[in-house]
C-alpha cells in the first residue's frame, strides 16, 4: 500500500474488513490466475514494517482465491492494545 501512496489509518479497538479481489466465473477465461490481484498480510515487528521485510514475521492471511465460489473471501482484523493470546502481538499507537 505504501508504494502507491494509499494508506489506511486505524486506531486501537478498530476493526478492519478486507475483501479479497474476486472475479466471477464468466471472467475466469479472460483473466488468468497469474494476472488476478492477490494479497498477503504479514504480522511483523516494527523493524520488519519499517524495512518492508516479512522474513521475521508470519503470514496472517492470504488472498489467493480470486475465483472463489459465490462471493469474495473476507478477512477481519481487530487492532487491540493487548492480545488475548499469550503469544499474540501488541499494537502500539503510532507504530
Amino acid at each position: 500500500l505504501r508504494r502507491e501512496g494509499y494508506t489506511v489509518q486505524v486506531s486501537v479497538n478498530d476493526y478492519l474488513d478486507i475483501y479479497c479481489p474476486h472475479y466471477n466465473q464468466s471472467q475466469r477465461g479472460a483473466l488468468e490466475r497469474g494476472v488476478a490481484e492477490q494479497y498477503v498480510l504479514y504480522m511483523v515487528s516494527y523493524r520488519g514494517y519499517r524495512t518492508c521485510d516479512p522474513q521475521m514475521g508470519f503470514k496472517r492471511w492470504e488472498c489467493n482465491r480470486p475465483h472463489a465460489p459465490h462471493s469474495p473471501i473476507k478477512f477481519s482484523e481487530k487492532f487491540q492494545r493487548y492480545s488475548a493470546f499469550s503469544l499474540g502481538y501488541e499494537f502500539n499507537v503510532g507504530h
